[in-house]
């Protein structure tokens, strides 16, 4: 096998892997906080969780990976770019990270107002807080999500 095929073979692995993170990342988005903890739940039980329900720092290390690679063909000049989108890409994971938190801990404010009788003094309210900061983290995963894709299209700049 020449490594002309091979190369391009491993481009497609990465490009599908990179619409993977990207298809997932709607998903989410487009997930309630209840449907997030039962697909969490169930991919818990099938031990195919990493170090978040949706493996997004395992799938990271891969593309990285892969991308290093390409990358090693590079000149010197565009390796500090380089290393600038993947500083840009860490923090975008820290944020994604952190909204996999927040959403967890929300998923249990809502847990337990669940709980609690709708007209207990101050459950609205809370309701109504929990509500806008799923919707403020959402926006936030969404953001980051924007973050890592740009920065693997090579556009952030």
């Amino acid at each position: 096998m020449t490594a002309a095929p091979l190369n391009a073979g491993a481009s497609a692995l990465l490009v599908e892997l990179k619409m993977a993170d990207r298809i997932i990342g709607a998903m989410l988005n487009a997930m309630t906080m209840q449907q997030k903890a039962k697909v969490h739940e169930q991919l818990d039980r099938a031990g195919v969780s990493g170090e978040g329900m949706t493996r997004a720092n395992e799938r990271l290390a891969v593309i990285e990976a892969a991308e290093g690679g390409a990358a090693a063909h590079t000149s010197a000049s565009s390796e500090g770019q380089s290393q600038q989108l993947l500083d840009i890409e860490a923090r975008a994971v820290d944020i994604l990270l952190e909204t996999e938190r927040a959403e967890v801990l929300l998923q249990a404010v809502f847990d337990q107002l669940d709980r609690i009788d709708d007209t207990a003094p101050g459950a609205a309210a809370i309701n109504c807080f929990a509500t806008c900061t799923a919707r403020a983290v959402a926006l936030m995963h969404e953001a980051a999500d924007n973050i890592v894709a740009l920065v693997a299209e090579g556009g952030a700049a």
